[in-house]
């Protein structure tokens, strides 16, 4: 069972309490992380670490140099802060106490063991570089910074936001090039694509669907799941059948650990998404979705290619991982692999990468790679469903039962998605093991301070009360 090499003591000791005084009460950090919390340039920092993970996951940074043609360096902006305050304020400490972020250590350490075996050193070197510059820290910015469970609540509202900008961006930068036919795809961005659009939305939705369960706004409520919906929409506008299988994935997840209202909702929205499908996907797209088999006189052209094509790259990965069970091809050199190979062969090779991330990071760097890789996904959701199970076991608990609940979700229909995506090296993953770090340690300081009786006290200022007036006798006051 994952958790922290060393479980903190305030929080350990508190533990079996099962009287918690309310579900919406934000209690302070424990007697560990106190001095954390109080310390003035962590709060800056963490402030700083709220932009960075915006910017990230809305891609907002990519979308200003599109229309303005200008880079805007909101990464270093926001990055060198956050990454100056995690180091000073003892984050990556806070970090390594926790397994899901040593086996990412040790997957990057393995990551660089291999270079030296790349099949191009030069260019494993490179995608090594980017990957530690850009990608990988995001480990310690969620993890490092955030200590206590509203701040936990304020990087969730962060990611929630996120997923409204990008919604909003198919909206007003739908790619109509004709390159992806009527498919959903984007004029800018590292995830344009159709399909790694579609992998971008999944990971990020539950996270607003996570506003529409807890805001105490209704008119708030309503706008997430208008969203929510909007953005299954889009997903399914994508035509992607990876992301349609994420999206069954997290319906069968709903239906398992949801609560029982919830899996009514579910059902009872079947037929009004079945109907919104109909109205609003352009049918290429719905037979596209459908395309399985050649047997089918109606299936996609392009479909059926794309999957013959997926298919031959899934076999030679798997082939490469077995030729090369060490250390792989070369980090990022699958496709120059492939289609050098190829040639030697005689053939024309497709020069395209493996459509899969998980035989991605095997036949690139190994099988110990890909192990340390699947042990640290596995990990973080196991993190996050002990909490599920302590939140669900203590009364009053309920919003940190249903923010662990929508984590969850969103690494259930990633984890699938990427499956047929080349998702490997992006942020996404370590950044989901730092929220899940975060969210285990605040849990359990908030799990021990209500069961203690805590009640946040009120800020606001109050004002002293003025002195009474002595009463002065009738026949003393004609003296």
């Amino acid at each position: 069972m994952p958790g922290p090499v060393k479980p903190s003591g305030a929080s350990a000791r508190l533990l079996d309490s099962r009287a918690p005084t309310g579900g919406d009460q934000v209690a302070p950090a424990g007697l560990a992380q106190a001095s954390a919390a109080a310390n003035p340039l962590r709060n800056i920092a963490f402030g700083m670490a709220l932009g960075l993970v915006f910017v990230q996951f809305s891609e907002i940074h990519q979308l200003l140099t599109y229309l303005i043609h200008v880079n805007t360096y909101l990464l270093y902006l926001f990055g060198i802060p956050t990454f100056l305050g995690v180091a000073l304020t003892g984050g990556i400490q806070r970090t390594l106490r926790w397994r899901p972020a040593i086996y990412w250590i040790l997957f990057l350490v393995w990551l660089t063991a291999g270079v030296p075996f790349s099949s191009w050193r030069g260019g494993a070197i490179e995608a090594l570089r980017v990957y530690v510059k850009t990608d990988f820290p995001m480990l310690f910015v969620i993890a490092g910074l955030t200590i206590t469970w509203r701040e936990c609540q304020s990087m969730m509202r962060v990611m929630a936001a996120a997923a409204v900008v990008m919604t909003l961006a198919a909206r007003m930068f739908q790619d109509n090039s004709g390159i992806y036919g009527e498919r959903m795809a984007l004029n800018f961005g590292t995830v344009a694509n159709s399909n790694d659009y579609a992998g971008h939305l999944v990971l990020i939705l539950p996270f607003l669907m996570w506003v529409g369960l807890t805001a105490k706004s209704r008119a708030l409520r309503l706008a997430a799941w208008g969203g929510v919906g909007y953005g299954v929409l889009l997903v399914v506008r994508t035509a992607s059948r990876g992301a349609l299988l994420a999206l069954i994935v997290g319906a069968l997840y709903w239906l398992l650990r949801g609560t029982m209202r919830q899996r009514i909702a579910l059902l009872a929205m079947g037929p009004v998404a079945a109907v919104a499908m109909v109205i609003f996907v352009p049918r290429s797209d719905l037979v596209r979705i459908m395309s399985f088999s050649a047997a089918d006189a109606g299936a996609s052209q392009e479909a059926l290619e794309s999957s013959m094509a997926r298919r031959y790259l899934l076999e030679q990965s798997v082939l490469y991982t077995l030729r090369h069970p060490l250390f792989g091809v070369g980090m990022a050199q699958f496709t120059n692999f492939e289609g050098e190979q190829s040639q030697v062969l005689g053939a024309h090779g497709y020069w395209h990468e493996t459509h899969n991330t998980y035989t991605q990071v095997s036949s690139e760097c190994g099988i110990p790679a890909l192990a340390l890789y699947a042990a640290a996904i596995l990990s973080t959701f196991l993190l996050v469903n002990r909490v599920y199970r302590q939140a669900r076991e203590r009364p009053g608990c309920e919003d940190i039962r249903v923010a662990a609940f929508c984590i969850m979700l969103a690494m259930a229909v990633f984890c699938t998605a990427i499956a047929f995506l080349n998702f490997a090296y992006y942020f996404y993953l370590p950044t989901m093991t730092s929220l899940a770090i975060a969210v285990y340690r605040a849990a359990q300081d908030e799990f021990a301070s209500r069961s203690s009786g805590f009640v946040e006290p009120d800020q606001s200022p109050q004002r002293s009360p003025l002195p009474r007036r002595t009463a002065i006798p009738h026949a003393a006051a004609t003296l």
